[in-house]
Parts: C-alpha cells; structure tokens; sequence
C-alpha cells in the first residue's frame, strides 16, 4: 500500500474516532516522563484495570444512546459480587455461579428498564432509587463485611490465553458483540431512531418501550460479568466495590463521543473512552499525584459533555422554531 492510502486511511481512523491520537499521545507523553510507564507489565496491567469499566461501559452506551442513564450500574455490580460470594452460590459449580450472577444482572436491568419504559418517571430518578435499593441489598448479603471467593472463580480475572489476560480477552469480546448488533442488527438500528426521536419511532410503528427494557438489560447483565472479571480479579468482595463507579462508566461513554441528547454514539469510541480514563489514572499514580485530581478530570469531562448536550439541544430546538417543527424532546 502506497503512502498515501495509508495517510487516507490514518485520516479516516481518526475522524471515526478522534479519541484515538488523544490515548497515543497520552502513553508516548508518559512513556517518555515514566520510564517504567512503558514497560509491558505496566501496559498490560493498564488493560487488565480497564476490562471492566470497558464491559460495564458497552452495556451504559445503549442506554445513553437511547437518550437514558443508569446511575445504577455500579450498585449493580455490587449486588451481582455480593450474589456471587453468598454461600448457596458460590458453593455451586464454576458455570452455574456465572449464570446464576448474569441472571441476577439481566434482573436488575429488567427491572430498571420496565420502571422508564412503562412510567413517565425519568430514567434519572428511577435509576437513582434503584441504585440505593440494589446497594442496600448488596450490603444486607455480605452484612458490609470483605468475602474471600474460592480459587475457582478467580480464575476469571487471573488467567491468560497465549500470554492475553482473560479479562483483556473478555472485554475484547464483549466490545465486538456490541459494535456488531449496534450496527448490523435490527435492535441497533432502533436504539438509534429512538434515541434520535422516540415520537418518531413510536410513529414509524417501533417497539419503543421493547427496545429501552432491552438497552437496560444490557447493561445490567454487562453490569453482572463487569463485576465477575473486578471480583476475581481482587479475589474477594469488598463493601465498597463499584461505589462512584456510575460516574467513571458515563464519563467513559461520553469521552468517546456518545452524545447526552442519545441517537448518536460508539462502542469503538466507549473502548478508547475507558482506556484513556484508565491510562489517566495510572499516570496520575505513576506522578504521585492526589488520587482527587481523577475526579476532578472525571467531573470535569462530564460536565463539558452536559454543556454540549445543552448547547445542541439548544441550537435543535431554534432549528425547530424557525422550520416550524415540533420542539425536540
């Protein structure tokens, strides 16, 4: 292949997802400032840490991209591990507790996606109660106290394939999974139309209310295996596993160009978003830094995608006005 087409294409790359040379020049700049930031167990360990903000954040990226949120993603995480360390689970066979986790998560989601579908209520404030409800159940199970898990569901977040660490592996798989049926199946190409307009959809003869209980779904079994690889990785449950967590798995999906406003999106970008955080944080260790500087980046990126959100709502709504459309919802 000529220069050229290779410069053609890098350009392409990069208008797709501009996050892209933002996480190159990231691990070169702290490559160069760190030695020891580019050493490969560094490197690996940086993708081992982001797996799962990477599965949550697949699972976050349709709600968004419906035009919700789920604020409760992280207490789902801790209810899924604290389902997982109880006695009657973890004493079953390895694949039985998965399932047993993943139907728990998949739960969850049917619940919350039920509450925003068949109520007026936002989904901000049905995933706001459920997020205390979730937590509390997670912590009346482990009665708020740190649960070793056997060796056998560790291997999960331990082991490797061909040098590759499971969790790597299974992030990797689940990114895949859900670029393709957000692009190449039916339900993908509703979650857009109704995130771009859900009048719209509802007019057109769409399944709204099918497809905003299947994003939550989503994530809440994405929620549940997150919290597999981050348990078995850590080899226990810990009482404040997945607290604050809600705000690292939004930021992530709207860091790689998931817009607030939902109908637009990227499980590519949601990758790059999840790595760029993780990459941030490891250099904010690598610089002796306060640990308050992440959230302070964290809130900071949230903050200017809410002001973007809020800028375009305000520009489509004048649109609307001067064309005489109805006012976008």
């Amino acid at each position: 292949m000529n220069p050229p087409a290779v410069a053609t294409r890098l350009r392409a790359a990069v208008r797709r997802e501009p996050l892209l040379p933002v996480l190159l020049v990231l691990l070169l700049g702290l490559s160069a400032a760190y030695h020891e930031f580019a050493a490969v167990a560094n490197l690996r360990n940086i993708a081992v840490q982001a797996s799962p903000l990477v599965i949550a954040a697949v699972g976050m990226a349709y709600v968004i991209m419906t035009a919700g949120i789920d604020l409760s993603v992280g207490s789902m995480l801790f209810l899924a591990a604290a389902i997982e360390s109880a006695r009657a689970v973890a004493g079953l066979p390895t694949a039985a507790v998965f399932a047993v986790v993943c139907l728990a998560g998949v739960l969850m989601g049917l619940l919350n996606g039920l509450a925003v579908a068949f109520t007026r209520v936002p989904a901000l404030i049905v995933t706001l109660a459920t997020m205390q409800m979730f937590r509390g159940a997670g912590g009346h199970v482990t009665g708020q106290q740190n649960i070793d898990l056997p060796a056998k569901l560790r291997g999960i977040g331990t082991a490797a394939l061909l040098g590759v660490p499971a969790p790597v592996l299974l992030a990797a798989a689940v990114a895949l999974a859900g670029a393709f049926v957000f692009r190449r199946t039916t339900f993908g190409r509703y979650v857009q139309a109704v995130g771009s307009s859900p009048d719209a959809a509802r007019n057109a003869g769409l399944p709204v209310r099918g497809v905003l209980v299947g994003a939550y779904v989503a994530a809440g079994l994405l929620a549940a295996v997150a919290s597999l690889t981050q348990t078995a990785r850590l080899g226990a449950v810990q009482p404040s596993i997945g607290q604050g967590y809600e705000l690292t798995v939004i930021t992530a999906v709207v860091l790689g160009g998931t817009t607030l406003l939902g109908g637009r999106g990227s499980i590519g970008g949601t990758v790059l978003g999840a790595l760029v955080l993780t990459t941030v944080q490891t250099g904010l260790v690598f610089s002796g830094a306060s640990p308050y500087v992440f959230d302070i980046v964290r809130g900071g990126v949230l903050l200017a995608a809410v002001l973007a959100a809020a800028a375009r709502w305000r520009n489509l709504a004048q649109a609307a006005r001067l064309t005489g459309r109805a006012t976008p919802a």
